[in-house]
């Protein structure tokens, strides 16, 4: 029974803490879902009891709509298919969504990354469906859908709405193709101000700021939307693809005389609620840079994958003491852990040798690049989110010892399992605010 008025005292049995595993643990949550306190179980009563809980991942980058083009783009196509042809057939297929159509995707969509282990999930939404860029009426309609999507499956989320207004570096005017991505700079700070009114204080909603891209946005219109960030909302979290291509990154040195993070920290000034997503071709001094600000690198490895995008140094980058988190990007796989086998394999394939991170011995290197990939996703995400401590919302994952890959394992053991060849399957619950999803 609980013991505090509104407070509920949950056991597990063991648990990933930001100091490492612990034995016997009591987690004491308040009624908004938030930890108040952590000790130990033993002699205690509690209202549950969980077996292995680690903490809930972060997914800081996905575009929900983009789910509906799985198995409609692995087909041969072109000697030189590549994202940019890629590119194509997305615009044909957000070309018409409605609010209605997003809000059913994106539902099935975090229900399936609930499953999967999510339980924050930072959606970068251009699909603001703005035939008429003068009129925010349908783009809050569109954000609305995705935030009422969240709220239905239980997972936390940070909307952050789009600026998207040219098609390429030197004030490009945007394409036809484009039409449904544009919005006036006016109309995006409208948009933005309704949604701080609207969702401001909401625990499980949060909204941040996300210029999409140098070859999308301009100087002067980014400096707007920095302008309004600072005046009204400063610590929100910034997020920008930047440096996904190197047909970008050379676009932009000939159009601007520097690369695009280099070009950002010379007009602007990146800090620790900044998130570069993808830098895959970011030059050494340029990870220098992010690292030196404290700004986080959101990774996608199985969008980059598919799209043939490259590889991000990670191992290098990790060594350098960079931060980073895992996103699903354009959502053709939603797991986690699919995405942190991705990039350690992909580090010891360029390494040619298995402790590529250089990882101590003291825990399983799936338990240590789940820990790093929490602490990206909770700077990227702006919540107190990804520690299971006091001040931070009770969102876990309990992961079974019944399966056969985890049987007659140490905790830690049970983790590295989950991370290396498990799945779902090996998830027996998934808590949000100190309550099970589902």
């Amino acid at each position: 029974m609980s013991v505090t008025s509104g407070s509920r005292f949950i056991h597990a049995e063991w648990a990933l803490l930001p100091d490492g595993w612990r034995q016997a643990n009591l987690f004491e949550v308040d009624s908004s879902g938030c930890i108040l306190s952590v000790g130990s179980s033993l002699n205690k009563a509690s209202d549950a009891q969980l077996d292995v809980v680690i903490p809930g991942m972060i997914n800081v980058h996905s575009h929900a709509f983009q789910r509906r083009l799985v198995g409609r783009t692995q087909r041969f196509s072109k000697p030189n298919d590549d994202f940019w042809s890629w590119r194509t057939q997305m615009y044909a297929e957000v070309d018409g969504l409605t609010p209605q159509d997003q809000r059913v995707g994106a539902l099935e969509l975090y229900r399936e990354m609930v499953a999967n282990g999510y339980t924050t999930v930072c959606e970068f939404q251009y699909a603001h469906g703005a035939v008429s860029r003068d009129n925010a009426e349908i783009p809050a309609l569109m954000a609305d859908s995705l935030i009422g999507a969240s709220k239905e499956a239980g997972i936390r989320q940070l909307l952050l709405p789009v600026l998207y207004q040219q098609a390429g570096i030197g004030e490009q005017p945007p394409t036809k193709d484009q039409r449904s991505f544009v919005l006036d700079t006016r109309v995006y700070l409208g948009l933005m101000d309704h949604l701080f009114e609207t969702y401001g204080s909401e625990a499980s909603v949060s909204i941040g700021y996300a210029p999409h891209s140098l070859r999308a946005v301009g100087y002067d219109a980014l400096s707007d939307l920095i302008d309004h960030r600072q005046d009204n909302s400063p610590d929100s979290p910034l997020h920008i693809h930047v440096s996904e291509q190197v047909r970008e990154v050379n676009e932009c040195i000939l159009g601007t005389g520097k690369r695009p993070i280099e070009w950002l920290y010379q007009n602007f000034s990146p800090n620790s609620s900044w998130v570069f997503i993808h830098s895959t071709h970011a030059s050494r001094d340029e990870l220098n840079m992010i690292i030196k600000s404290g700004a986080t690198v959101g990774l996608c490895p199985s969008t980059e994958g598919d799209l043939g995008d490259g590889a991000f140094p990670l191992a290098e980058f990790i060594q350098s003491k960079g931060t980073f988190g895992i996103g699903t990007d354009s959502n053709v796989i939603v797991s986690p852990v699919d995405e942190l086998r991705f990039i350690d394999y992909q580090a010891r394939i360029r390494a040619r040798k298995r402790n590529a991170f250089a990882f101590d011995g003291l825990i399983g290197s799936g338990t240590r690049l789940y820990q790093k990939a929490l602490e990206g996703g909770r700077k990227a995400s702006g919540q107190p989110v990804g520690r299971l401590e006091s001040g931070s919302f009770f969102d876990l994952v309990e992961l079974t010892t019944d399966h056969p890959l985890t049987a007659d394992r140490s905790p830690d053991e049970v983790l590295n399992a989950y991370v290396y060849s498990g799945g779902k399957d090996v998830i027996k619950s998934v808590w949000m605010g100190g309550k099970p999803v589902g």
